[in-house]
C-alpha cells in the first residue's frame, strides 16, 4: 500500500500490516471504503486482500455502504469467535447472489492477535455525527440521566467534573434496524437514547435464534454495564425506529472513573439518594417535585443532598406513557411520587404499580379524600386549571413589572412604591431573590453596593424597607470566577479574592452604619431559603406567628 497520501493506512497500523496483505491492488484505484479509517482497520485489510470490485461485495456484506459510509439497516456484522463468523452471508447486488465464506476471511486476515483487537464490530459501523456544541438543554438532560446511573457512583459523587464527560458525547443517528452492538462483543460504548427506541435480543444457548429480552425508550441507557464489568455484552441491541443517541466511550469512562477529583476539605460532601424518585404528574409536577425536594431535606444525616436522581414525568396521560415509566422504575428500583387528578389515569398508574410491584406515593390523595368529605362533592379531576385572570392577577403582574422596572438600582424616584428594597454586593443573587419575592406579590426594588459609590439617597429613606444581603468572599470569589469564565476571562480584578474581601468590609461597614436595615447572609443558602428568612422577618413585625397572612402570588 502506499506509505502517504489519501489512500495510506493509519500510522498506527502500518507496522501491524501481517506480510502476506502487502500486495497492490489488482487493478484501478482502490475502492471508497479504503479511503475511511473511522471505521478500524477492516475495510483496509480487505481492500488491500482482495482488490476493489471485491471488496466493497464483502464491506457490503458485512453491513458497510462504502458510498455513503453508514452501515446497511439490519445488517449482521460477524465478529471473531461468534457463529456469525462461521456462516455464510448471502446478499444480492445487480441481480447476482455473492457467497462470502467469513470464516476463511478472518483466518487470512488475523492469524495474530493483535491484529484481531482491530476487527470491526458492529459498534464500529454505527455513525458518528461530526463534533458540535451541545444546546443548555440537552446538556441537562444528559447530566441529570449520567447522574441517574446508580451503578456508576461517580456520576453521583463528583456532578461537577460532568461537564467534562458530556463534552466528549458524541451524537449518533442511527436508521431503523441498525444492529448497535451485538452479543459477545467487547463493549466500546454506551449510549442514551435522545429520540427513537431501542430493542434488545439475546441469542438461546441452543442456537434457536435471537428472543426479544426488553426495550428501551427516549431518556434511558444501555450499554452501560458492560463498560463497567469488562465482559462482553449480554446480548444485542437493535434499532426499531430511527434513533438518535449520545454515547460515551469506554476509555472516557474509564478516565473519569480514575480521576478522582480533590473535593474541597471545607465543602461538605454531598449525599446521593439511594433510590431514584420518579415524579409523575398529568400537568407541570412543579408542586410535586417542590415537595419531594423539601422532604428529603428533612433528613439530617446529610449536610448537603444531591437531588439528581429525582427524575420528573410531566403531562402523563396515556397508558403507554404509564407502562414505560412504570417499567423503568421496576427495573431502576425507584420510588414513584405523583400528583394525578384525572381519576382515570390514576386508576391505571395504580393498576400498572401493583403489577409489577413499584412502591407508589399518591401525594394529594389523603387531602383531596378529606376536601371532598368535608366540602360535600367531588373534585373536577382536571388537570392544570387555568389561573383566573382576576384583580389579584392584575396586582401580581404589577408587582412583577414594577421590579423588572426597579432592577440594579434603576428609578430610585419610585422606591417609595417599593414593599422592599435588597442591597447587596454583585453576584450577592439580589436580582433573583427580588423576582422569586415578586413572584409571590411584592414590590421588590434593588440596588448593587459599590465600594466609594454614593447611594441613592432615597436608600437611607426607607431604613423599614431594607433588606441587606452578605455573602462569604471565598464564595463570591467562586461565584465571579464562573461569571467571568462565561466571557471567557480567566483573571479579573472583579474575581480577585483581596479585592473582594476588601469590597466586604467595606460593605459591612457601610451596613453598620445602618442599623435599621435587615442583614441576611446568603453564602450557603438559595432564593427560597433566603425568601423564606425574610418572611420570618416580616412576620415578627407585623405581629408573629399567632397572625394569619392571606396567601399572595402564584399558587
Amino acid at each position: 500500500p502506499p506509505s502517504n497520501g489519501p489512500f495510506a493506512p493509519p500510522v498506527s497500523m502500518r507496522a501491524d500490516l501481517p506480510s502476506r496483505g502487502k500486495r497492490a491492488w489488482t487493478s484501478g484505484a482502490p475502492p471508497i471504503s479504503c479511503r475511511t479509517r473511522s471505521y478500524g482497520a477492516l475495510p483496509l485489510l480487505l481492500c488491500l486482500l482482495s482488490g476493489p470490485a471485491a471488496s466493497n461485495r464483502i464491506t457490503r456484506a458485512l453491513g458497510y455502504n462504502p458510498s455513503s459510509r453508514i452501515p446497511y439497516p439490519g445488517s449482521r456484522v460477524p465478529y471473531p469467535g461468534s457463529q456469525g463468523m462461521v456462516r455464510s452471508v448471502r446478499k444480492t447486488w445487480g441481480g447476482r447472489t455473492e457467497n462470502v465464506r467469513l470464516a476463511k476471511l478472518f483466518a487470512k486476515l488475523a492469524p495474530d492477535p493483535e491484529i484481531k483487537k482491530e476487527m470491526l464490530t458492529s459498534e464500529d459501523l454505527v455513525p458518528i455525527e461530526p463534533v458540535s456544541d451541545k444546546s443548555s438543554y440537552m446538556r441537562a438532560r444528559l447530566r441529570a440521566k449520567l447522574c441517574s446511573l446508580r451503578e456508576i457512583v461517580a456520576f453521583q459523587k463528583i456532578p461537577d467534573g460532568l461537564d467534562d464527560v458530556i463534552d466528549r458525547m458524541r451524537s449518533h443517528i442511527v436508521p431503523k434496524g441498525t444492529r448497535i452492538f451485538q452479543q459477545g462483543d467487547q463493549g466500546a460504548r454506551m449510549y442514551i437514547i435522545e429520540s427513537g427506541s431501542i430493542e434488545i435480543l439475546k441469542q438461546q444457548d441452543n442456537d434457536s435464534g435471537e428472543v426479544r429480552v426488553g426495550s428501551y425508550q427516549p431518556g434511558e441507557c444501555v450499554g452501560h454495564l458492560s463498560l463497567l464489568d469488562s465482559l462482553p455484552r449480554a446480548a444485542s441491541a437493535i434499532a426499531t425506529k430511527n434513533c438518535t443517541l449520545w454515547s460515551l466511550d469506554r476509555e472516557t469512562l474509564r478516565e473519569f472513573m480514575s480521576r478522582g477529583f480533590e473535593q474541597d476539605s471545607e465543602e461538605p460532601e454531598s449525599c446521593i439518594l439511594p433510590r431514584e424518585v420518579f415524579v409523575i404528574s398529568d400537568s407541570t409536577g412543579e408542586s410535586a417535585v417542590s415537595a419531594v425536594r423539601k422532604t428529603i431535606l428533612q433528613f439530617q444525616h446529610c449536610d448537603a443532598w444531591d437531588m439528581c436522581n429525582i427524575m420528573t414525568y410531566r403531562f402523563v396521560k396515556t397508558t403507554k406513557e404509564l407502562q414505560h415509566i412504570v417499567g423503568q422504575a421496576q427495573r431502576t428500583d425507584a420510588i414513584i411520587v405523583f400528583t394525578i387528578v384525572d381519576p382515570h389515569i390514576k386508576k391505571l398508574l395504580e393498576e400498572e404499580a401493583a403489577k409489577q410491584n413499584v412502591e407508589l406515593v399518591d401525594l394529594y390523595g389523603p387531602l383531596i379524600k378529606s376536601f371532598e368529605k368535608s366540602f360535600g362533592s367531588k373534585i373536577s379531576g382536571t388537570p392544570g386549571r387555568k389561573q383566573p385572570v382576576n384583580e389579584d392577577y392584575m396586582e401580581l403582574m404589577d408587582c412583577i413589572e414594577y421590579t423588572r422596572k426597579m432592577d440594579d438600582g434603576a428609578n430610585p424616584a419610585e422606591w417609595a412604591e417599593a414593599d422592599l428594597i435588597v442591597i447587596g454586593p454583585s453576584r450577592a443573587g439580589k436580582t433573583p431573590l427580588s423576582f422569586y419575592l415578586s413572584l409571590r406579590g411584592f414590590k421588590v426594588a434593588n440596588y448593587p453596593i459599590v465600594p466609594e459609590e454614593t447611594p441613592p439617597t432615597e436608600l437611607l429613606e426607607y431604613p423599614d424597607k431594607v433588606v441587606a444581603l452578605t455573602i462569604d468572599p471565598e464564595r463570591l470569589a467562586y461565584i465571579r470566577e464562573q461569571r467571568m469564565k462565561q466571557f471567557g476571562r480567566e483573571t479579573s480584578r472583579y474575581a480577585n479574592i483581596d479585592e473582594i474581601r476588601a469590597e466586604i468590609n467595606y460593605i459591612e461597614r457601610f451596613y453598620r452604619q445602618n442599623p435599621g436595615w435587615f442583614v441576611v447572609d446568603t453564602t450557603n443558602s438559595g432564593v427560597e431559603e433566603t425568601a423564606a428568612v425574610i418572611y420570618e422577618y416580616l412576620d415578627r413585625k407585623s405581629g408573629g406567628a399567632l397572625k394569619p397572612h392571606q396567601t399572595r402570588g402564584i399558587i
